[in-house]
């Protein structure tokens, strides 16, 4: 299976959604799945299976910020508003 059908497998799979405060969830979920796979890689498999998770966690990390920030501009205008 090459690159792409992974891909389109990833996308079209169905798995459940978490929340959005519970992210991190799923790269606990990752990281059990990689340490079931650990022992059949070899260091550079297993060191760009880990870079890939980090760069999940990278990329989650900024979303969840930016939906704090979301709701923190939210909050700060609905107090504007009630003090008009």
């Amino acid at each position: 299976m090459d690159s792409d059908e992974l891909l389109a497998l990833m996308i079209s799979a169905s798995a459940p959604t978490p929340n959005l405060s519970s992210w991190d969830s799923v790269l606990v979920i990752y990281s059990g799945h990689l340490a079931k796979l650990a022992a059949k890689l070899d260091e550079r498999e297993l060191g760009h299976l880990v870079a890939c998770g980090a760069m999940f966690y990278r990329t989650l990390r900024q979303a969840d910020a930016a939906r704090l920030q979301a709701l923190e501009w939210r909050d700060k205008a609905g107090d504007a508003d009630s003090r008009q």
